[in-house]
């Protein structure tokens, strides 16, 4: 009798072990810190978190699309993690959950000095037209923005620019579909960072024209103008 109490006692004390070893691997893969970065979300989740009165209030969540996730997870940005954003002029902390988002706090009160991921207006470019339209549907315009690739595109860009002036680089289907996301036209014109490097692109039906190291200088010192 003692003998089987004693089995039992110990059979619990296991599961309950094994319980817990289980609970502390699943919240182990959430890091609940906070990154030094301002998002930018996409025009479609803006107007997600619009319908539920934009980052007024603490607490509620909005789920994300498996796209919406996978976008920001290619940033960097895993599951727990809090940053910084702004929708509709009121600035927020937020968390990432295992379905989308959470507005853990609407009380900050400036976010500008932290840098802004995946896009960031550049307000000394004015949309000009860059000549005349060689494909219909094109917008060949330069745009006044400036884009940040994930760090596996940027390398994968890198890569094959080497030393070239002017390159084309295919997209993926998700990256294609990101561009889009955040009204990056076919045929725009747009600056972009290449690991530390901030140089010239266009948007092309397979992909991007990278306009490399003979338009890097122009690009850099526009690029500075921002700053001052």
């Amino acid at each position: 009798m003692k003998t089987s109490k004693m089995i039992q006692t110990l059979t619990a004390a296991t599961a309950s072990l094994f319980l817990f070893a289980n609970v502390a691997a699943a919240h182990s893969e959430h890091d609940h810190s906070k990154l030094s970065l301002q998002w930018k979300f996409s025009k479609k989740v803006e107007a997600k978190i619009l319908a539920r009165g934009t980052l007024q209030g603490n607490g509620y969540y909005i789920g994300l699309s498996s796209h919406e996730q996978k976008t920001i997870q290619r940033y960097g940005i895993r599951n727990g993690n809090i940053f910084t954003s702004q929708v509709d002029g009121v600035n927020a902390y937020v968390k990432r959950t295992s379905t989308g988002i959470q507005i853990m706090d609407s009380g900050v009160m400036s976010i500008s000095v932290q840098k802004q991921l995946p896009i960031r207006t550049l307000n000394w470019i004015s949309r000009i037209s860059t000549g005349p339209s060689g494909h219909s549907g094109h917008d060949h315009a330069l745009v006044p923005q400036e884009w940040s690739f994930g760090q596996t595109t940027q390398n994968r860009i890198a890569k094959r620019l080497g030393t070239n002036s002017v390159v084309f680089v295919g997209l993926t289907k998700f990256e294609q579909d990101l561009l889009t996301d955040y009204g990056i036209k076919l045929g725009n014109r747009f600056h972009t960072v290449i690991n530390g490097q901030t140089t010239m692109a266009e948007r092309s039906s397979g992909g991007l024209k990278i306009m490399g190291l003979s338009n890097n200088e122009v690009a850099q010192m526009n690029s500075s103008q921002t700053n001052m």
